[in-house]
């Protein structure tokens, strides 16, 4: 992605992002210190931390450290910061971003890892970001990107097709983790009203109601949204099925 000599919004924007990429990346780097220069990290061939050190590359924020078996080696191997992260935003913005693809490239990054490797929230609801994103957001909501809710944030529209490339929200900009989220919450209502006397008395009148008994149960009998005889082989329990029970043995004890 070219850099070119003029100063621009965009390129603070860029810089932001970065940094919070930065930080997120060497954040285990307790010897320099995250998103200090020189703070390195490896990518672990991970898609996410790949395409985010292509994006650090992009911008000269990153580069590789030599490796003493592989002196010519400049991928499989650390990356090292070139400056603080604090000093990103400036940076690219005395520097400038040249055209839209560059911003695309690092907030699509930005939000696969905050999103999908950390603790920001992809939802439409007001969210509070870990610190560590605090800056980034508050230049996303001067972007429109974002809005403030009081202390919290929440997304615009502006953000949907980044979201929808990294798969986060549907075509009807629709959150899909509310979505499995709302599922979750109907599949469990219409199990614990269609569930059998003889699976609520054995594995629900304890207080406080054992977790594990309750997975079991649903992984033996709850299948395709309905209650069948119990299947003594039936596989692991399916993705879900913990939070599945977590949320009948709320209802079980009157914290719905």
């Amino acid at each position: 992605m070219a850099v070119v000599a003029l100063g621009s919004a965009l390129g603070r924007l860029c810089g932001e992002l970065a940094a919070a990429i930065a930080c997120h990346l060497t954040r285990s780097d307790h010897e320099v210190g995250p998103g200090a220069e020189g703070a390195t990290y490896y990518h672990e061939s991970m898609p996410a931390f790949e395409e985010a050190t292509r994006v650090l590359k992009g911008f000269g924020l990153a580069a590789p450290v030599p490796r003493a078996d592989k002196p010519d080696e400049d991928w499989y191997c650390r990356h090292a910061l070139t400056m603080d992260a604090e000093a990103m935003p400036g940076a690219l913005a005395s520097a400038g971003i040249d055209g839209d693809a560059a911003l695309q490239a690092v907030l699509g990054s930005f939000l696969t890892l905050g999103c999908g490797h950390d603790r920001l929230s992809s939802e439409r609801t007001p969210f509070t970001p870990p610190a560590a994103y605090e800056a980034a957001m508050r230049a996303l909501v001067r972007a429109g990107y974002a809005q403030s809710v009081g202390s919290a944030f929440r997304w615009t529209d502006k953000i949907g097709p980044a979201m929808r490339g990294i798969e986060a929200w549907d075509e009807n900009g629709q959150s899909l983790a509310t979505l499995r989220e709302q599922d979750r919450l109907a599949q469990a209502d219409a199990a614990w009203r269609s569930m059998p006397e003889t699976i609520r008395r054995a594995h629900f009148a304890k207080r406080p109601v054992p977790l594990v008994p309750v997975v079991e149960a649903l992984t033996m009998s709850w299948r395709d949204g309905a209650w069948h005889p119990v299947t003594r082989d039936a596989p692991a329990a399916p993705a879900g099925q913990i939070a599945l029970a977590r949320r009948l043995i709320d209802l079980a004890q009157g914290h719905a």
